[in-house]
């Protein structure tokens, strides 16, 4: 596996244990699959596969049983070589997407178009905020994000304010020496909250390269603030019919 796409898969696992450790959730990982047999919160995966050439296997059929048991309402995989094709195992695909990788040398700040401040947040209250303004569903982020996390010095989230409102925001995780981004959230498809929030993370928490993964039209995007594809992932999901 080349480096870089090592690095944006570790990374995210690293995302998995901070919040799964955060909501007492277990998990384990082989030399091919980062895996939990319990249910997991919404948006978050049950099987990570670390291999292109890994196949479904005994933990795989492990997890579907508990999710036929335990009358779980979905569970779904993430191909993080966009190899598989589960369709035949009963799941649908969810989306495709594009790993991407930013080395710190290679920023290319966007125009200053908006007036924006920046802050880490350290509050109960202000990451409830924060949850709001990532999607409305309050219920959703208060399933992923246990304020637990506030305290995880590998863990930050991140908030853009427009004089006092919240108008783009982050989660940031750190694993050896990559920062991954997730979650964003901004106003229409403008990098330009991209790169201020980059900017702000150069300076805030380290000036590392970045790496994570977006949907392939805000990949393609990515690529006039100097982030480069670096594979293809793709996530199946198992629903149970209603």
């Amino acid at each position: 596996m080349k480096p870089r796409l090592q690095k944006a898969i570790r990374n995210n696992n690293g995302l998995y244990e901070a919040l799964f450790n955060s909501r007492q959730i277990k998990f384990s990982r082989t030399d091919s699959i980062w895996y939990s047999t319990e249910q997991t919160p919404p948006l978050y995966s049950n099987l990570v596969t670390l291999s292109s050439e890994w196949k479904p296997d005994a933990v795989f059929r492990a997890i579907d049983l508990h999710y036929e048991k335990e009358k779980w309402d979905e569970w779904s995989l993430k191909d993080s070589f966009g190899v598989l094709d589960l369709r035949a195992e009963g799941f649908a695909k969810l989306f495709d997407a594009q790993w991407v990788y930013l080395d710190a040398a290679s920023f290319i700040p966007g125009s200053a178009e908006h007036d924006l401040s920046f802050a880490i947040l350290t509050r109960e209250d202000a990451l409830a905020a924060w949850s709001r303004a990532w999607d409305d569903d309050e219920r959703l982020g208060e399933e992923l994000f246990d304020a637990k996390l506030l305290n995880n010095q590998k863990v930050h989230f991140v908030a853009g304010y427009s004089k006092a409102e919240l108008v783009c925001g982050c989660l940031v995780n750190q694993t050896d020496d990559v920062l991954g981004i997730s979650n964003l959230f901004a106003p229409g498809a403008d990098v330009g909250y991209w790169s201020g929030l980059i900017d702000f993370i150069r300076g805030a928490i380290a000036r590392l390269d970045i790496v994570g993964y977006e949907r392939h039209e805000t990949a393609e995007r990515l690529r006039r603030l100097g982030f480069e594809p670096i594979g293809k992932l793709t996530v199946w999901l198992k629903k149970r019919e209603t």
